[in-house]
């Protein structure tokens, strides 16, 4: 398999290109803000000084908002689209002027683009009759990866016979059957219903990790992202905003984009005032006030914020109402009277095994909070919401930076 390497590519679409690609027109302003697009003198810069090694036989995945320059990235890996500036490296080999069908690569796409006059079988092997592989040595990998994509009992059907997971698999065959060093997968599961994505999210994990093949995939899911990744790079406008391990990225992102991206529902975000007053630091809100301790309340005074006002992130499933959850201040989570915020509840969700409350703290805060599915609190009730204090987020209010990085 291969290292692939990509080393300050940079990706600007010069302004002809640019209008036609619909990036300039009419509604130019609107456009550049919809799609996150930053516009220099010699066009929309797509992508801008990516650096990013991606291991032998590991599973990356781009992950970002619509326009972010995901999509564009893989394509330049795959030399379907030209680099602007740095270098793609494949294996240690300099790729930029090398074509796509000489970069020993496969590609996976949101539409399936199997051929609909060919069965199963003959669209898998169409890859290999094309290198010209040998006739015994090509039955013996279509039957095999046919077995380990688990579409072996249809081989002999076509296309329009078969399920949207059933033809993905069908894709996903004919990308890996011709041993290519890497495979890239452009948001392949957007076209499926929600349980084809987990069953073929599933898969792809199984197979990838049975082949060993370096791959990137790209999605704009970020739970498609969590689940699939061994490493996830978050993308916005362009640039990386963070690298890391799924665990990583949500125990610790590096700023509000991040905190904000990963997670569902996503992480609640109120603006508050930083008070020092009789050696304890806190954090006010409108008529709450939360007590920091240890390691936050010195990071907040040795970067200068006491007195100062700060961004507060809390995720859904950190916030605890004591007839709810069973929780009280014994348990970590400041249950004194100090520790606690107020929301009036406008809406619940009820899923299932879990609730999801949302609601307001009487000024602009909005919060929602993940509860059991025993919890009955209703909507128009008022709410004393626990916040377990440890695995809150503080943000600079300018930079939203996570001022507890580490």
């Amino acid at each position: 398999m291969a290292e692939i390497v990509l080393k300050h590519v940079q990706k600007v679409y010069p302004n002809n290109e640019s209008k036609k690609k619909g990036f300039f027109g009419k509604k130019k302003k609107t456009e550049e803000k919809k799609h996150n697009l930053k516009v220099t003198e010699d066009g929309v810069l797509a992508v801008e000084d990516f650096n990013l090694t991606v291991h032998d036989q590991e599973f990356v995945v781009l992950v970002g908002p619509s326009g972010c320059g995901k999509s564009t990235t893989m394509r330049m890996v795959a030399g379907l689209e030209d680099i602007t500036s740095g270098d793609v490296l494949i294996d240690g080999k300099r790729v930029n002027d090398v074509a796509p069908k000489d970069r020993d690569i496969a590609m996976v796409f949101q539409s399936y683009a199997i051929f609909p006059h060919l069965t199963v079988r003959q669209n898998v092997e169409y890859g290999l009759k094309i290198r010209k592989v040998p006739k015994e040595h090509m039955k013996e990998r279509v039957d095999e990866i046919l077995k380990v994509v688990k579409i072996d009992e249809y081989q002999d059907r076509l296309p329009e016979r078969l399920s949207g997971g059933q033809q993905q698999r069908v894709a996903l065959a004919r990308a890996i059957v011709i041993h290519p060093e890497v495979l890239l997968m452009d948001e392949p599961l957007s076209n499926l219903d929600a349980k084809l994505r987990v069953e073929m999210r599933n898969a792809i994990k199984r197979i990838q990790q049975q082949v060993g093949i370096t791959t990137i995939y790209v999605t704009h899911d970020q739970v498609e992202a969590m689940t699939l990744g061994t490493r996830i790079v978050v993308m916005n406008q362009g640039m990386i905003q963070q690298v890391a391990p799924p665990a990583e990225l949500y125990r610790n992102p590096v700023n509000k984009f991040v905190a904000g991206f990963i997670g569902s529902p996503t992480m609640n975000f109120l603006d508050v005032d930083v008070l020092e007053e009789d050696g304890t630091v806190w954090l006010l809100g409108q008529g709450w006030r939360l007590p920091l301790e240890g390691y936050q309340a010195r990071k907040l005074k040795e970067k200068g914020f006491a007195g100062k006002r700060v961004t507060l992130g809390i995720r859904p499933e950190d916030l605890h109402q004591e007839e709810c959850s069973g929780k009280n201040g014994s348990s970590g989570l400041n249950g004194n009277g100090s520790g606690w915020i107020g929301a009036y509840i406008s809406v619940r969700e009820m899923l299932g095994s879990e609730v999801l409350l949302h609601g307001n703290t009487g000024d602009t805060g909005q919060l929602s909070a993940r509860m059991p599915a025993s919890c009955r609190v209703k909507p128009g009730e008022f709410l004393r919401l626990y916040v377990d204090m440890p695995q809150i987020k503080l943000f600079d209010v300018q930079s939203e930076e996570n001022i507890l990085f580490d």
